[in-house]
C-alpha cells in the first residue's frame, strides 16, 4: 500500500502570491500619474504657480486625479478579476469575465439583504458613509469589505474555474458544459457570499478596527 501524499501548502501559496501581484503591478503607474493630478489640483501649488490655476490645467488635473482615484477606490474589483485570471490555468479571459460577473452578483446580493433587513446605513453630510462600515461600490451601497471581498471571491472563482471548466454534460444539458458550468456555480456562491457577509463581516470588521486602533494608539 502506498503512503498518501502529503498536501503541499507551498504550491497554492505560490499561486496566490503570483496572482495577487498581477493587479498590483499596474498601481505604480497609476500612482505616478496620480501625483501629477494632485499637483495640478492642489490650491497651495496653484497659488505659487498661478498658471496652474487656469481652466485648461484645472480640467486636465481633474480628469487625471478623479479618473485614477476611481481605479484606486475600486481595487476590490481589480483584485477579484485579476486574481481569477491569474489563477486560471487556461481560458484566462473567461475566468476573468466570470469573476467580474460574480462580483456584480455579490454586490447586488449584499445590498438586497442589507435593505431587506433594514441595515442600510444613512449617509450623513460631508462624511457620507464614513464610519458606518458601509461604502458605495459601482453605485451600489454594500458592506465595506475593502479589498478582502474581491480577493476572496477572486480566489474562489479561480479555483472553481480550474476544477470545473472542462465539465461536459449530455446534449440536453449541453448549455451548462465547459466554461459555463463554473459560472453557474459562481452565481450560487456569489449570492451566498453576498448574503452571508451581512452576518459574518461586521464582527470581522470590528476586530480589524480594534487591531488598527490598538496599533495607532
Amino acid at each position: 500500500m502506498t503512503a498518501k501524499k502529503k498536501f503541499n501548502f507551498k504550491a497554492p501559496l505560490e499561486v496566490f502570491a503570483k496572482s495577487i501581484v498581477q493587479p498590483m503591478m499596474y498601481l505604480s503607474v497609476a500612482g505616478i500619474l496620480l501625483i501629477v493630478g494632485i499637483i495640478l489640483t492642489n490650491k497651495t501649488i496653484c497659488a505659487v504657480i498661478p498658471v496652474l490655476g487656469s481652466g485648461p490645467f484645472q480640467l486636465v488635473g481633474a480628469v487625471v486625479y478623479q479618473s485614477l482615484m476611481f481605479i484606486i477606490n475600486n481595487l476590490s474589483i481589480l483584485f477579484c478579476v485579476g486574481i481569477a485570471g491569474a489563477m486560471a490555468k487556461k481560458n484566462k479571459g473567461h475566468a476573468s469575465l466570470i469573476a467580474l460577473m460574480s462580483f456584480f452578483l455579490f454586490l447586488q446580493a449584499n445590498n438586497i439583504v442589507l435593505n431587506a433587513t433594514g441595515s442600510l446605513a444613512e449617509a450623513s453630510g460631508m462624511l457620507g458613509l464614513t464610519g458606518t462600515g458601509q461604502s458605495t461600490v459601482m453605485g451600489i451601497q454594500v458592506l465595506d469589505t475593502g479589498v478582502f471581498g474581491g480577493i476572496i471571491l477572486g480566489c474562489i472563482t479561480g479555483a472553481v474555474f480550474n476544477k470545473y471548466s472542462n465539465k461536459q454534460f449530455p446534449i440536453a444539458l449541453s448549455m451548462f458544459s465547459g466554461v459555463r458550468f463554473p459560472f453557474l456555480i459562481m452565481i450560487i456562491i456569489s449570492w451566498i457570499m453576498g448574503a452571508g457577509f451581512c452576518i459574518v463581516w461586521p464582527p470581522v470588521q470590528g476586530a480589524i478596527s480594534s487591531v488598527c486602533l490598538l496599533y495607532t494608539s
